[in-house]
């Protein structure tokens, strides 16, 4: 397990850096503005639960190419079940101290087990998230945010009619995270 999470991480550093590098080239003129972020995401049950120890640690890179589009790179452990990549559009509204965003993107789904009754029988996922982040500094921000993590795309259409509130404490994830601005 520990060597898929590290080329998970490794593969998350190398799309972020080869991002900024085309975007440099693009926009010679104006500076970079590049987040590297650790989030803190617990389940509906845990927090609940105050099962603290339950957290699902998620790094995350983003490029903002505009000053309200940025695009990120997110990776999610997901406990002993999965590892998912997820790739993302950012509309953010940046307001100074405090900066709302919502974002939306494709993933990927690496199971951690053989257990198809646990991974799912789809590797492809889909994330909905939405937050703010707190300037604290020029560098530096925290923030809390709400993640729909679909892990099976497929079964939430075929089921849409009949998903609930029910659905949305068994999928989303909440969180808080801490991002170093560049």
């Amino acid at each position: 397990m520990s060597r898929k999470i590290i080329v998970l991480i490794l593969v998350l550093m190398a799309v972020s850096l080869g991002t900024v590098s085309a975007r440099d080239q693009l926009f010679a003129d104006k500076p970079s503005e590049f987040d590297i972020g650790v989030v803190m995401n617990y389940s509906y049950a845990d927090l609940r639960d105050q099962n603290f120890a339950g957290y699902i640690p998620t790094l995350r890179f983003q490029l903002n190419v505009l000053p309200w589009l940025g695009v990120s790179a997110t990776g999610y452990v997901r406990g002993q079940e999965f590892v998912s990549i997820v790739l993302e559009a950012v509309l953010r509204a940046p307001l100074g101290r405090i900066e709302p965003y919502i974002a939306t993107g494709p993933g990927y789904l690496l199971a951690l087990t053989d257990d198809i009754s646990v991974s799912g029988t789809s590797n492809l996922a889909y994330n909905f998230r939405a937050g703010f982040d707190i300037n604290i500094t020029e560098w530096f921000s925290i923030g809390p945010g709400v993640t729909l993590l679909i892990p099976d795309v497929t079964v939430f259409f075929d089921d849409f009619s009949s998903l609930g509130i029910q659905y949305l404490k068994d999928t989303c994830l909440i969180g808080i995270g801490a991002k170093l601005r560049f």
